[in-house]
């Protein structure tokens, strides 16, 4: 009777072992399911939460360099231009604080269509500042991350398709837009995505206007960490190129900065450890 027990024992045991190992394969997208432009638009709007910048409540520290130009080329230039900044978002208000590089102790605050920019601010305080008309998406002043560029699925699409790749743990999406004529370079009319099959997370986008690829967003694979039970890119690349990534005229690259092997990732305002006690509505004040 013992004995008996024992192998139900084992069984249970390796049938709970089978499902915690395979669990993470639950989720996992391929184009079998991405069978409509409807389903595709839904899927794509959520992998792109994976960028914390994308969500509607969140703190995060990031590692700004941007550079433009010959400046890429220069080591030393591209360093004394890093940034050290802190990101909050609530809802459709958000603030933007240098604690460290070129334009520190600035912070820049976004309130629906208004922004602030403060010449004298700290980690919870906002001070000194004024108001300026804000129609532009840039995500952070001054670099090449547009949230307009994660917003196209919900544009004038043509077409969406999904193929596989000859690796098995990607897949591609080919959205062809309906765009006017004579646009600025901000007007793409295909984008390209791939992204991980597994994780169901970017890992490119390639932005083309009349067949010349304007821009490119890579989110390195290694570099996605789950927090809160999601996956996370920690690491993040945006180049405007003239037809090649390699020819590229500006360039962003940020990561999430780190305490103690920790990132600086909260998915709520309210987990940061620095922002405790502190009401979230007072850090979008401009008074």
């Amino acid at each position: 009777m013992s004995v008996t027990m024992s192998k139900n024992h084992y069984c249970i045991l390796l049938i709970i072992f089978i499902f915690f190992l395979f669990q993470g394969n639950v989720h996992a997208v391929s184009c079998k399911e991405l069978d409509s432009p409807e389903k595709i638009k839904s899927f794509m709007n959520e992998s792109h939460l994976s960028s914390p910048f994308l969500r509607k409540n969140v703190s995060v520290t990031v590692i700004l360099d941007a550079c433009e130009g010959k400046v890429c080329k220069s080591k030393s230039k591209r360093e004394a231009q890093k940034e050290t900044l802190r990101i909050q978002r609530l809802d459709n208000k958000r603030r933007i604080f240098a604690e460290k590089g070129p334009n520190a102790p600035r912070c820049v605050i976004q309130r629906g269509a208004r922004r602030f920019v403060c010449s004298s601010c700290g980690v919870v305080s906002n001070e000194n500042c004024r108001s300026f008309p804000s129609d532009e998406s840039t995500i952070f002043p001054g670099t090449n991350i547009d949230s307009a560029d994660f917003e196209f699925v919900s544009g004038d699409v043509k077409q969406m398709k999904c193929s596989k790749l000859k690796n098995p743990k990607y897949f591609k999406i080919e959205t062809l837009m309906n765009t006017d004529s004579g646009d600025s370079e901000k007007s793409y009319d295909r984008v390209l995505s791939f992204f991980d099959k597994e994780k169901g997370v970017p890992i490119m986008a390639n932005f083309f206007a009349e067949k010349v690829l304007r821009k490119v967003y890579r989110f390195f694979p290694k570099y996605y960490v789950k927090v809160g039970g999601k996956w996370f890119s920690s690491v993040m690349r945006v180049r405007t190129t003239r037809g090649s990534e390699k020819k590229f005229i500006f360039e962003t690259l940020i990561h999430v900065d780190k305490n103690k092997g920790k990132l600086k990732l909260y998915l709520d305002l309210t987990d940061d450890p620095v922002l405790k006690n502190v009401p979230p509505e007072s850090l979008f004040s401009s008074d």
